[in-house]
């Protein structure tokens, strides 16, 4: 049944069951105790770790080459596979992340 109050042209008129649910409030703002953090922050934090211990070894490689005897190759040798893991965990993060958005496109 067609109702002229809710349909006038190409405006359709929105019943709402709360007037909060589309007005201009602001958002909810978390509170500093708050022991959740948002997942983009989570990501940044472990690219973040990923970057240093990228760094940490490329450091601990080029003060091999530069002077052998003051680090230990076991060190060199675990910071870079520490580094590679962390590395393609990201990697692999990320290729769920495109394959999830590449998912929620075919849906249309």
């Amino acid at each position: 049944m067609f109702d002229a109050n809710v349909v006038s042209g190409h405006i359709v008129k929105l019943n709402t069951t709360d007037p909060l649910h589309f007005s201009g409030q602001a958002k909810i703002v978390r509170e500093n105790d708050d022991v959740s953090g948002s997942f983009a922050d989570m990501l940044n934090g472990a690219i973040s770790k990923t970057n240093d211990l990228q760094i940490d070894a490329e450091q601990l490689m080029q003060q091999m080459i530069v002077n052998p005897k003051s680090v230990d190759i076991h060190q060199v040798m675990i910071a870079t596979q520490k580094a590679e893991i962390a590395i393609g965990l990201t990697k692999a993060v990320r290729d769920g992340a495109i394959n999830a958005y590449r998912e929620l496109i075919n849906l249309r």
